[in-house]
C-alpha cells in the first residue's frame, strides 16, 4: 500500500515540475493558464476515482472484519 502512496507523490512531484517550467517559458500567459487547468481537471478524473474506490474498499474490508468478529 506504501508503494501505491509513493508512487503518487512521485507522480505530483513530476507533474509540479513540469507546471514550474512551463510557467518560467516564454509561452502566452493564457495559454499557460489554459494548459494547467486541463491538466489539473484530467489528473482529478484520474486520480480521485483511485482515492475514492481505496477508502470504499478499506471501509467495506472493516465492516466485513467487523462482522466476523461479532459470529464468533
Amino acid at each position: 500500500m506504501k508503494r501505491a502512496y509513493i508512487i503518487v507523490a512521485v507522480l505530483v512531484v513530476l507533474i509540479i515540475i513540469a507546471h514550474v517550467f512551463m510557467w518560467r517559458s516564454d509561452m502566452p500567459t493564457n495559454q499557460k493558464l489554459a494548459w494547467t487547468i486541463v491538466n489539473t481537471l484530467s489528473w482529478t478524473v484520474i486520480l480521485a476515482p483511485i482515492f475514492l474506490v481505496d477508502r470504499w474498499l478499506k471501509a467495506t474490508l472493516a465492516k466485513n472484519d467487523a462482522d466476523q468478529n461479532t459470529r464468533g
